[in-house]
């Protein structure tokens, strides 16, 4: 990208309205004792976004900050977003609604737990409204539905994406990873590859865009996928960069990396590999991943390092993502 293109896109970026709700810039440390469980190879560090705050934590904080300023802005006074039972987007949207005075709705499919999730508890307390259906397929139809009911009813609603993951939103990521620069510069650290758990597709369109404007173009980006294949996470991705280009002027051409070898058994649950990897980072650190989201993208970096796929004189960064609260019920 041309220096000049560059200084356009961060101007246009800059000037994107957002709120401020999280508490940053979040810290990077080093896993010294799990470098040395696995006997060595790559330093390896962690972003903590599951310090951002509101919410218990995790990165759709990011996000919500842009598209609740868009909301604000239109005059909406309810929210209506989707996820599952244990979705932490739905479980910050309801407590920064909460916050905002805004009205929120929640469309959840899930086989109804007991007891139950956490996250569900604490978006009740919240006052969230919760619209139940039976899949993943029908959560954007209902939105939809609400949508006209609620302005039926005098309402202004603003229907949010899953996880916020649209072009507004993948914002929060473009900001992180020049937090992360920032960071980067005044300790002195390179990352040869950034691990993360990529699904919804905002966070890691982010961090793509973000890493042509702010970081070395040798960063690797590398999404690790709890549920869905490759191929529709990448197109996804895509998708959202493309949007991202639009909104800031510049077209961003970076690789869109996609694994999907540890999913397991499918969205939700838990695998044998990232039991291991959840395991052994507490062990290790003291640090707590969720089991079926994160846990899959730590697991998908120590097999990465198992395989000897980057030397001892490279550096590893994982950007934890939140969802500690997937781990409890009420």
């Amino acid at each position: 990208m041309h220096p000049m293109d560059r200084g356009r896109a961060i101007q246009r970026f800059e000037e994107i309205p957002k709120l401020v709700l999280g508490h940053y810039p979040t810290p990077v440390e080093k896993l010294a004792r799990l470098r040395a469980a696995v006997g060595g190879g790559p330093r390896i560090f962690i972003k903590r976004d599951d310090y951002t705050g509101p919410g218990f934590g995790g990165n759709k904080v990011r996000k919500l900050e842009y598209v609740l300023a868009a909301a604000l802005q239109q005059g909406a006074d309810t929210v209506i977003t989707c996820g599952g039972e244990r979705s932490n987007h739905c479980r910050v949207t309801a407590m920064l609604a909460a916050r905002l005075g805004l009205g929120c709705v929640l469309v959840l499919n899930g086989r109804g737990e007991e007891p139950k999730p956490a996250s569900l508890a604490v978006e009740q307390w919240c006052g969230a409204r919760i619209e139940r259906v039976a899949s993943r397929e029908e959560r954007a139809g209902r939105m939809e539905a609400l949508v006209r009911e609620l302005k039926k009813a005098g309402k202004n609603p603003a229907m949010i994406p899953l996880g916020a993951s649209d072009a507004l939103g993948a914002m929060g990521f473009v900001a992180a990873t020049a937090e992360l620069a920032a960071q980067m510069e005044v300790e002195g650290w390179r990352f040869d590859a950034i691990y993360f758990a990529s699904s919804s597709g905002g966070t890691h369109a982010g961090l793509a865009a973000g890493r042509e404007l702010f970081l070395p173009g040798s960063t690797e980006l590398v999404g690790i996928s709890p549920d869905d294949p490759a191929e529709e996470i990448q197109s996804t991705v895509t998708s959202i960069v493309q949007g991202l280009g639009q909104r800031l002027g510049v077209e961003f051409t970076g690789e869109i990396r996609v694994l999907d070898n540890f999913v397991g058994a499918g969205y939700g649950i838990e695998s044998p590999q990232s039991r291991r990897a959840f395991e052994l980072l507490a062990r290790t650190e003291g640090i707590l991943l969720d089991p079926v989201y994160t846990a899959k993208a730590m697991a998908g970096l120590l097999d990465a390092i198992n395989k000897g796929q980057y030397s001892e004189s490279q550096n590893l960064l994982f950007w934890h993502t939140g969802g500690q609260l997937a781990l409890f019920h009420v």
